[in-house]
């Protein structure tokens, strides 16, 4: 072989690395982008059904609590170990004082567990026609989601 052919295919084979090199850099950056949207997308699906079950699940609690009266009928009179669902109303949105107050003294994670709720923190906030509140749970942290079901 001539010295000038062995020139032109060491160029040749220069070319060909280099395509290699900057083929492999193209495909590992576009599977960095590809990799961190797909991260970015699945890390908001999950937040959306978070918020989702949250929603559903504080709808539910709230509704049979100012719903029904609760399981049994005189639950507010019984001891924590005999009481199935809560709920304080007398009849449909009309709250019961005597269950709205045995529903106040009720240990905090026995409220959450009855409320199908445990998996969440939750903070009961309910006023009468007076302008009283009236609260139970864990009030909310400033730098968390918080989830409001009525204003």
């Amino acid at each position: 072989m001539k010295s000038s052919e062995k020139s032109k295919s060491g160029i040749r084979a220069q070319a060909v690395l280099l395509d290699l090199v900057f083929g492999v850099f193209v495909f590992v950056l576009l599977f960095a982008f590809l990799y961190s949207q797909w991260q970015g997308s699945l890390s908001t699906a999950l937040l959306e059904q978070g918020l989702e079950e949250l929603h559903s699940r504080g709808f539910q609690a709230v509704d049979s609590l100012v719903s029904s009266k609760g399981l049994p009928l005189n639950w507010h009179l019984l001891s924590a170990s005999d009481i199935n669902v809560l709920g304080i109303a007398r009849k449909k949105s009309v709250v019961d004082e005597a269950r709205l107050s045995r529903f106040l003294s009720l240990d905090y994670e026995f409220a959450r567990q009855k409320l199908a709720l445990s998996s969440f923190d939750f903070f009961f906030r309910l006023s009468n026609s007076q302008g009283v509140d009236f609260n139970f749970g864990l009030l909310p942290d400033s730098n968390i989601a918080v989830f409001s079901l009525f204003e």
